[in-house]
């Protein structure tokens, strides 16, 4: 049901006037139809709406029930319109996977009732929410690559380029879809992917489009030049030269991260890297496999949010505490991405269903088993900066929601 006829049918329907606006205030989108039905608070969502709209949806209406509920609101009504014509295509079966794997993990909140409905019917239907199972091959092949990259060597090389750059802000990704073996690692600045690497060759490229202005382009430009940079043991020292040029480039003052624009990138580095430590209700948190030879190994660490093959969602930081529980983290940076409201809020999504395939994906158990980590006891987090006392109300809201699907709110100084 699109949007046109999905508030025909709110107008119909509800128990009052249907509020159709953007909530700025509330940071709650133009494309979520806000009202009372069978007297309880309702958000609806069209078919048409984006995937992120969607998706967020359980959050985004829980936020609605704590601004307006009264004292005897008991249940929040999910109400998505549905296509049936592309309800079994992959990108509508992720959709309602994670809807379903959100709505089904709220607990201490509103009991939260999910509705259907299509243009072929007049009343919704209620279903149940579902976590998302995960019974096609990926989770198995993407957990080879991880077990394939926790144990591959940092030699030749991509060791040499380590020792002699000798700088905390250089590290090694796993590429781990990677089919060139000669090349296995990413080269990355603080997060930013500079290039590739292996034993015995590598080459410095920016993973961006040269032409564009603003940085990382344009310090890139100026310190490497337009054109990528093959090297192997002969050409290294010229490769350190420029690795350490674009450092002191993108070094600034007050500013512990680089500022090479891409300032998430760079805030999940320091975490995974052990130089930004996170603490989680008392506990202190760590990287899940030490980084001690340089490489990040779960840098890149691919989820699902559905029962689909693909997209790979990537997980920010997949830390551990002293408990021997894995804890996704979801990390945000509110003053690069879209404020304190619905972004970080949307942040609160994302870290349940990371927690939710690491619990429930079988395929893990290898990886997980040969780290002493139980992956069924997964924890999530939010983690961003210390907000600005301006967003005392945003950020208490945020504080009131997280709970309800039992996540974890770090805040931490900005480095």
């Amino acid at each position: 049901m699109n949007r046109v006829k999905l508030r025909k049918w709110a107008d119909l329907h509800s128990d009052g006037l249907v509020d159709a606006s953007s909530d700025r205030g509330r940071s709650l989108s133009s494309r979520l139809l806000r009202f009372r039905w069978r007297g309880a608070p309702t958000i609806a969502v069209d078919s048409d709406a984006d995937g992120k709209t969607r998706i967020n949806v359980v959050v985004d209406g829980l936020a609605y029930f704590l601004a307006t509920a009264t004292g005897a609101d008991d249940t929040l009504n999910i109400i998505l319109g549905i296509d049936p014509a592309t309800v079994e295509t992959p990108k509508i079966r992720e959709h309602l996977d994670a809807i379903g794997t959100v709505a089904a993990h709220v607990t201490g909140g509103p009991r939260v009732k999910v509705w259907h409905i299509t243009d072929v019917v007049d009343e919704p239907k209620e279903v149940a929410p579902r976590a998302a199972q995960f019974s096609t091959p990926s989770p198995k092949r993407w957990a080879e690559m991880l077990n394939r990259a926790a144990v591959a060597p940092v030699d030749g090389l991509a060791m040499n380029l380590l020792v002699q750059a000798d700088r905390p802000a250089l590290a090694l990704y796993p590429k781990l879809s990677s089919k060139n073996e000669k090349l296995p690692w990413q080269l990355r600045l603080d997060g930013l992917d500079i290039g590739r690497v292996g034993p015995e060759s590598g080459v410095l490229r920016l993973a961006s489009n040269l032409t564009a202005p603003g940085e990382p382009r344009v310090t890139w430009r100026d310190v490497v030049g337009k054109n990528a940079v093959p090297f192997t043991l002969k050409e290294l020292p010229t490769v350190v030269v420029l690795i350490k040029e674009l450092i002191v480039r993108w070094t600034k003052p007050l500013a512990g991260v680089l500022q090479h624009a891409q300032a998430e990138h760079a805030l999940e580095a320091h975490i995974l890297s052990g130089r930004l430590p996170l603490t989680a209700g008392g506990t202190r948190l760590h990287p899940a496999i030490a980084t001690d030879d340089g490489a990040l190994r779960v840098a890149q660490f691919p989820t699902l949010w559905g029962d689909v093959t693909r997209p790979a969602r990537y997980l920010d930081a997949l830390l551990k505490d002293d408990e021997g529980r894995p804890w996704a983290v979801e990390l945000k940076d509110q003053n690069a991405g879209g404020g304190h409201g619905a972004y970080l809020r949307h942040g609160v999504t994302q870290a349940v269903l990371y927690r939710h395939y690491i619990r429930s994906a079988d395929a893990l158990d290898a990886w997980f088993s040969a780290r002493s980590l139980d992956r069924t006891e997964c924890q999530s987090a939010l983690a961003f900066p210390d907000p600005s006392d301006g967003a005392a109300k945003t950020i208490g809201s945020l504080e009131l929601l997280a709970p309800l699907l039992d996540v974890c709110v770090i805040r931490f100084p900005r480095p």
